[in-house]
């Protein structure tokens, strides 16, 4: 049995982008021989940290592909990382295969559906690329937000997958994958006694909902959580060192404890 279960996004929550980068942080991705992705100096002396005190899983919509370019400091690899929405479990790299086969399982009934809706969106009149993610879900990337929501609207209501919008993006997944599932079977694995999660967007919603305690960024409206909300500093690099913050604290903290400042919400349903 795990103490903590600390299950994370990555992007904008621990990962930024070149954009936010600034002079001291460390680039860990890179694509194309660019520098892409960056961990501040703050979060290279807490992931080990977080390594020790928690049961720390990386939950993606990154593909396994994406997810394998990063570039994790020696003392702090994650033994286990949940990527395509978390329809994929890689245990030291490797793809654990009764995780898929059960993805497999959830996945199947839609295939036919993202297979029709992958070809209506080549017809769709909007600058994007469209693809499929390890066979698992679907995305089209956009110029702006404002295609990527119009392509949303005009789409919703047409098929049975669900819809996320975020950033340039629009996002289509089946029914059963969403991350608020994938931490539902991290539990049923690991057996914590309390799990910590983070996320900055609509896709981090479902697990963060179902998370003891939720860390977000500032503006981030959680509707409908199950335990206590804990709400960070927004954009850029604060947040990341943020998150880590809190989760080494509630490691420390005892069980319920309520031990850093911010929103609290009463739980309203047990772990």
């Amino acid at each position: 049995m795990e103490r903590i279960l600390f299950a994370s996004d990555l992007d904008n929550t621990l990962l930024f982008s070149y954009q936010y980068r600034q002079a001291e942080d460390k680039c860990v991705e890179y694509l194309d021989g660019r520098e892409q992705g960056f961990f501040t100096r703050r979060t290279l002396e807490l992931l080990p940290l977080v390594e020790r005190k928690t049961r720390f899983v990386p939950v993606t919509t990154r593909s396994v592909a994406q997810y394998q370019r990063i570039r994790w400091p020696e003392n702090c690899v994650p033994e286990y990382a949940a990527a395509a929405n978390g329809g994929i479990l890689l245990v030291n790299g490797a793809v654990d295969r009764e995780w898929y086969a059960r993805t497999e399982a959830l996945t199947a009934p839609w295939r036919g559906e993202l297979a029709e809706l992958h070809s209506r969106l080549l017809e769709v009149p909007v600058s994007k690329r469209c693809r499929m993610v390890d066979d698992i879900y679907l995305f089209a990337a956009c110029d702006s937000k404002e295609e990527a929501e119009r392509i949303g609207d005009l789409l919703t209501g047409t098929t049975a997958l669900e819809t996320a919008v975020s950033g340039r993006k629009v996002y289509f997944f089946p029914p059963s994958i969403n991350k608020g599932e994938a931490l539902k079977r991290l539990r049923e694995r690991f057996l914590p006694e309390r799990t910590v999660c983070a996320g900055d967007s609509v896709i981090d919603f479902p697990m963060l909902r179902a998370a003891g305690l939720a860390l977000v960024p500032d503006g981030v409206e959680l509707s409908e959580a199950g335990g206590r909300v804990l709400c960070g500093p927004g954009g850029g690099v604060r947040f990341p060192d943020f998150v880590l913050e809190s989760v080494l604290k509630e490691a420390d903290a005892g069980p319920g404890a309520c031990s850093m400042s911010g929103l609290c919400v009463p739980r309203l349903r047990p772990e």
